[in-house]
């Protein structure tokens, strides 16, 4: 999975005056006729000969193609494990770092002073961790799904007897005892699966929750959720136990996405009524801005569709919009930061805060600053 220790992990690059790191996000999914027979080694190189006919520095060049040919070493062994590959290479620091990610991302590359993240953020945010639950009258099954996929946790076969038909005198006595012990097994079975979910949710500190199964199941195991289990749950679906494992990654995907879209717009709207009102929250990039400079960001709120440029100062650091010649805070020199959002970024998760990227409605709520902020004080 993707994490945010996976991003913190990512700050351990320290960028300087000659730092430079090749990113590297490429789509590998095998039921992609583009990608068979291994046509995805010439995308590689296809994007290396680009990322070298734009780079202006002979010097820059020829780290460039060292890069280049290690990423390309190692392309030309690796074996698919997922729909994106993930790759980030310094060579002369000795600094590589991978990931195989279920989802699709674009191929692109960057040759920048720091890991370009902002498709990793993109992923972070669109498949952040949740748990699911498919279950029936007598089986169940515990899944995380985050970006590697769905992994099962657990699960639980309880033995339920099945109705019975009766006949004679007493038919409607015994049917009706049997239809009453049917239900208190089912109800066993879906208070063992709460019991067993509860410490699992509990140890991996996940706070959402999906519930899949027949409406019958489904209805009866929430009821027998604690309440603090039940605000968990983002949503539900009907599916059976032992379907498919793509139908039910997109049923829960469904499921997340729309429960996202749902928290981020509302997140929008109370940070932009925030904002308006000075009270811990900023919109636009030049705010934005100062406020991490200050060291105020609790969380960024960037638009996935926003793009911008911009500068940093090469004294102090601090990045500016483009219109300023020289930095205000030290009068150094500014230098162009066509990447301004992705640096802004590393700023903010440097200083332990948070980046969310939104889309849809959210996003269009951001129309005309594109950028935000939630302060911390």
């Amino acid at each position: 999975m993707i994490s945010y220790d996976d991003i913190k992990e990512l700050q351990q690059y320290k960028s300087s005056a000659d730092a430079m790191v090749l990113s590297l996000y490429l789509d590998v999914d095998q039921s992609r006729a583009a990608n068979l027979n291994r046509r995805f080694e010439t995308t590689v190189e296809n994007l290396c000969r680009k990322l070298g006919e734009n780079n202006s520095s002979p010097n820059g060049n020829s780290r460039l193609a060292a890069e280049c040919d290690r990423i390309l070493r190692f392309i030309r062994e690796y074996v698919p494990h997922g729909k994106s590959l993930v790759v980030f290479s310094d060579s002369a620091r000795g600094f590589w770092w991978q990931r195989d990610l279920q989802v699709h991302l674009p191929t692109d590359a960057r040759w920048s002073s720091k890991p370009w993240l902002r498709p990793l953020l993109d992923v972070l945010e669109d498949t952040d961790r949740f748990a699911a639950v498919l279950i029936d009258k007598h089986r169940a099954r515990i899944l995380t799904v985050d970006a590697t996929g769905i992994n099962q946790r657990a699960e639980i076969i309880s033995d339920v007897p099945p109705r019975h038909t009766t006949t004679g005198t007493d038919h409607m006595w015994s049917q009706s005892n049997m239809e009453r012990d049917h239900i208190n097994h089912i109800k066993l079975h879906a208070r063992k699966v709460v019991e067993e979910l509860s410490a699992f949710l509990d140890a991996l500190k996940i706070s959402r929750l999906v519930i899949g199964g027949p409406v019958e199941a489904t209805s009866m195991f929430i009821s027998e959720l604690p309440k603090r289990l039940q605000r968990m749950v983002i949503g539900t679906v009907s599916i059976s136990v032992d379907a498919p494992e793509d139908r039910v990654h997109a049923e829960l995907r469904e499921v997340q996405h729309r429960s996202e879209q749902q928290d981020e717009s509302r997140m929008v709207e109370s940070m932009i009524t925030a904002a308006k009102k000075g009270d811990r929250a900023v919109l636009g990039v030049a705010d934005t801005l100062e406020a991490i400079h200050q060291g105020r960001v609790y969380r960024l709120v960037v638009a996935s569709n926003y793009r911008t440029e911009g500068k940093e100062c090469r004294s102090c650091h601090v990045l500016v919009e483009s219109g300023e010649d020289s930095c205000s805070f030290c009068g150094g020199q500014l230098e162009p930061a066509p990447d301004l959002i992705n640096r802004a970024s590393h700023r903010v998760i440097e200083q332990a805060g948070r980046v969310q990227l939104v889309s849809g409605e959210a996003a269009s709520k951001l129309a005309g600053t594109g950028v935000g902020a939630i302060l911390r004080f």
